[in-house]
């Protein structure tokens, strides 16, 4: 099982893949439209992550603490 820290640095890796994976010259010739739907599901998945707060700093915090409580246990 992976953290919420972990979840967000993939999902992170997986948004910056796509946009690498986008020719710079084939999205400048792209509407705004076209523009603004690629990668769309990858970039929603990083926002669904901070907007249900499974990114900020308590929740990383939380679990970084729990670990830490289950290996001196």
């Amino acid at each position: 099982m992976s953290t919420n820290y972990e979840q967000f640095i993939a999902a992170n890796q997986t948004l910056m893949d796509c946009f690498a994976g986008v020719p710079a010259e084939q999205f400048s010739g792209m509407s705004k439209g076209e523009q603004e739907n690629v990668c769309r599901n990858e970039a929603n998945a990083v926002r669904d992550m901070i907007n249900g707060g499974h990114a900020n700093f308590a929740s990383i915090l939380k679990e970084r603490i729990n670990a830490f409580d289950a290996k001196t246990e």
